[in-house]
């Protein structure tokens, strides 16, 4: 027979907090009781023992956690329609909110989509690049209209309308292999800490092969979408505020019915 170490048992009255007050103080005695009584019947320095009796009781106390929650529930209805509604309404607002933001981002990639086939089709039909691109110059860290770059079959560029610091920007070489295999592509490139593009990879074939680009800043888009976020929160939380205070008015006027009977 051996006794449980003191920093053991320690640990375990410690863990007992895990299980309802209620519980706790009708049945701590007893349970470490039957904790000793197990202790004695098993090897010293068990360590299956101890993971055995941690994973019971971490077990134990979740399920009392729940069944209490659900007998406070069922004694306050009005408070559990409450929760129901306030979860219902989350995930619809959730849910709408994603849509909508889904939409933002599909519209950010127009006009770039019908550019990038024009231009690829008139390139890919034998037109010249520098006589079908016409001359430009925007910095999609500034404006916010839309550019082509035409890169050739190696991913370098030939022409092109946008340009950060001078220069054609390159996407990664990845994109031009998927393009090369899938035709297209399209994506949200960031070529540096706050340039966010909503782009458009066509793949060019015939004479010319490469690849066209067209690409629009996001940061409006991004602001319509941190509008919408902010707005749906707000609408949440009013919705929120408003449930709960329902909810205790009735519940208070429920109890001055009970009392009055």
């Amino acid at each position: 027979m051996s006794e449980p170490s003191s920093f053991l048992l320690m640990v375990y009255k410690r863990a007992l907090l895990l299980y309802p007050p209620r519980l706790r103080r009708k049945y701590q005695q007893q349970m470490l009781q039957t904790l000793l009584d197990a202790h004695r019947e098993e090897r010293p320095g068990s360590r299956r023992f101890w993971l055995k009796i941690y994973t019971d009781l971490l077990q134990s106390a979740f399920y009392e956690r729940i069944f209490m929650l659900r007998e406070q529930v069922l004694k306050q209805p009005i408070f559990f329609h409450a929760l129901c509604l306030g979860l219902i309404l989350t995930f619809l607002g959730g849910t709408t909110a994603v849509a909508f933001q889904r939409m933002l981002r599909r519209g950010a990639n127009q006009p770039q989509i019908e550019m990038a086939k024009f231009y690829a089709s008139e390139i890919g039909s034998g037109e010249e690049p520098d006589d079908i691109i016409p001359p430009g110059y925007v910095d999609p860290e500034r404006s916010l209209e839309p550019f082509v770059i035409f890169y050739d079959d190696q991913g370098r560029p030939e022409k092109a309308t946008g340009y950060l610091d001078q220069s054609a920007p390159v996407p990664p070489l990845g994109v031009f292999e998927y393009s090369r295999s899938h035709g297209s592509d399209a994506f949200t490139w960031q070529p540096r800490p706050q340039v966010r593009i909503a782009t458009v990879v066509q793949r060019v074939t015939g004479p010319h092969p490469g690849f066209l680009l067209a690409g629009r800043s996001l940061r409006n888009v991004e602001e319509d979408e941190t509008i919408l976020y902010r707005m749906t929160f707000l609408g949440w939380l009013v919705l929120a505020l408003l449930l709960v205070s329902g909810a205790v008015l009735l519940g208070r006027t429920e109890r001055m019915k009970q009392v009055s009977c």
